[in-house]
């Protein structure tokens, strides 16, 4: 019976019906508590409806059943990173997203790409934390006004949280309006630094490395960018000991080796040219 709830969830999800794809997972749950891709097929409909606090609770759930060590767990372990970025955890979902990461290039897991894309996005959300307390230490009135657009949206999700408590809005209506304040928000903080970059001569200016620049499996700035035969770009040393691994195309996953690459002049140019002019990237 539960698996046949699972089957009918499924359905519901491919139909976009997300709220009751859930609903449907909760009950498999509830009868059999055991069966670890329940947990996982809620996590994937939580992560569409950004309840992150819930996608963290099945993916730990989902891992334990399976066992931490367990290559099953490496798509668990992905959904639990996307969790700890939406609950602006950025470290830890770097340490859980990094280990997975590494893990799913032994285990050949299509997981991989998704894995690096969530340690990029970890790192960035890291960096941008670190650039928000340097910005504030540097100019104490744009840490003042910032603070005041803070603690305006915290006022503002705690009167939607009332309301949805209070049963006036619906949970769709409470997650859209939640992620339309958070985004005028950050539209509201990007406006005010942008205002005091312009006063300050560009003084007071958030630092920012482009992804282009950021090699997909060390996820450090790129220094001897190398293309693949498919035509994706990554640092020599960091693609080097991947090959020696793995043996294939990190995107393909078709057999490559190492007198397949080639040198990226461009990019290294690119690169190079980034870190004259930004040696505090170097650290990044």
């Amino acid at each position: 019976m539960s698996f046949k709830l699972k089957d009918k969830g499924n359905v519901l999800y491919k139909a976009g019906d997300y709220n009751g794809a859930e609903e449907l997972y909760s009950q498999a749950i509830l009868k059999n508590p055991r069966e670890p891709t329940f947990f996982t097929n809620r996590a994937l409909t939580r992560t569409r409806l950004e309840k992150w606090a819930g996608v963290e609770q099945d993916a730990r759930s989902a891992i334990d059943l399976y066992g931490a060590k367990s290559p099953s767990s490496i798509k668990s372990y992905y959904y639990l990173a996307q969790a700890l970025l939406g609950l602006q955890r950025p470290q830890e979902a770097y340490e859980v997203a990094i280990s997975a990461y590494n893990a799913s290039l032994e285990e050949k897991s299509n997981q991989s790409e998704n894995l690096s894309k969530t340690v990029l996005r970890a790192k960035q959300q890291i960096w941008a934390a670190k650039e928000t307390a340097r910005l504030r230490e540097l100019n104490q009135t744009l840490a003042t006004v910032e603070q005041l657009v803070e603690a305006d949206l915290k006022r503002s999700l705690d009167d939607l949280q009332g309301q949805l408590e209070r049963g006036e809005i619906g949970e769709t209506g409470f997650l859209e309006d939640q992620k339309a304040l958070r985004e005028d928000a950050e539209k509201n903080v990007q406006n005010v630094r942008d205002a005091f970059r312009i006063a300050s001569n560009g003084e007071v200016q958030e630092r920012v490395v482009p992804d282009y620049l950021v090699d997909g499996i060390t996820f450090e700035i790129m220094h001897d960018p190398v293309i693949t035969p498919s035509g994706s770009t990554f640092d020599r040393i960091g693609l080097l000991k991947y090959i020696k691994q793995a043996q294939v195309d990190p995107i393909t996953r078709a057999p490559m080796t190492v007198n397949d690459l080639r040198p990226n002049y461009a990019l290294k140019a690119a690169c190079e040219e980034f870190l004259t002019k930004n040696g505090w990237a170097v650290d990044w």
